[in-house]
């Protein structure tokens, strides 16, 4: 336990400072990110370190990012990452031809489930108020995460899906809806976000069932797998994959917000 506090208040320091920095800092930490998730998924489908499978599930998130960044410098326009998740398609594409269905699963995994949802990152750290907006997808996924955990654990009686994940249960999911709706609105509130009260409790409530999702989406990936951990990264947590699965389609979602409360 005493681990695991000590690499969250590290992690959390870290992601502070480089929300602080900018937006090339938050592009370069998402590639790092990207790397290492898409490391977790090759050694998921036991892809050999000389393997080309093993690249292509690193270049394509990092390639979708970069996109990301160039967007967020209004360097270019979004048809530039439409160009890199189309790239990443053909060899995509091709692992499906040659029989590998698993492995393609995990390449889109990589793509898009990683890729798209981490270029989101620095993207709305450019938006006005993006520290704000970030700080909102964080703290409302951890709070909703922690919720659910909690409820689970006292009052968790009957499970959601125990094939995928057996832990958790419909009175933790519950439970991360109540938490996620009050950390949105807590934050809505400090951060003076320009939405209206409801709509913040809603968007609570969307990103508790979002991140519920991604997190399932993943433990499914462990199961076929066989291992109880993406990886082994960060000290007390598991992987990288653990550490973000709920936060990556929450971050997508919190930019379209941001965009919608500035029309």
């Amino acid at each position: 336990m005493t681990i695991r506090i000590f690499t969250a208040v590290i992690g959390i320091s870290a992601l502070i400072a480089v929300l602080l920095i900018g937006t090339s800092a938050v592009a370069a930490l998402m590639m790092a990110l990207a790397v290492a998730s898409g490391w977790e998924l090759a050694d998921m489908v036991r892809a050999r370190r000389t393997c080309p499978l093993r690249w292509f599930l690193l270049a394509w998130p990092i390639s979708l990012i970069a996109a990301g960044w160039l967007i967020a410098e209004d360097v270019t326009g979004w048809w530039v990452m439409l160009v890199a998740f189309l790239t990443g398609t053909v060899p995509a594409i091709g692992i499906l031809l040659t029989g590998r269905r698993t492995a393609f699963v995990y390449a889109i995994a990589a793509g898009p489930y990683v890729g798209i949802a981490l270029a989101h990152t620095p993207i709305l750290r450019s938006v006005d108020g993006g520290v704000q907006w970030l700080a909102l997808a964080v703290i409302v996924t951890f709070a909703a995460d922690s919720a659910a955990m909690l409820a689970g654990l006292t009052v968790g009686r009957h499970k959601l899906f125990p094939r995928i994940s057996p832990e958790k249960t419909w009175e933790g999911v519950a439970g991360g809806l109540i938490g996620g709706a009050t950390a949105a609105l807590v934050v809505d509130t400090m951060f003076d976000l320009e939405i209206a009260s409801a709509m913040a409790i809603v968007l609570g409530v969307v990103m508790a069932v979002t991140g519920t999702l991604g997190d399932l989406g993943e433990s499914a990936f462990k199961r076929h797998a066989g291992v109880k951990d993406s990886g082994f990264l960060v000290p007390g947590h598991g992987g990288v994959l653990d550490r973000l699965d709920s936060l990556m389609p929450n971050l997508i979602i919190v930019y379209w917000v941001s965009e919608w409360s500035a029309t």
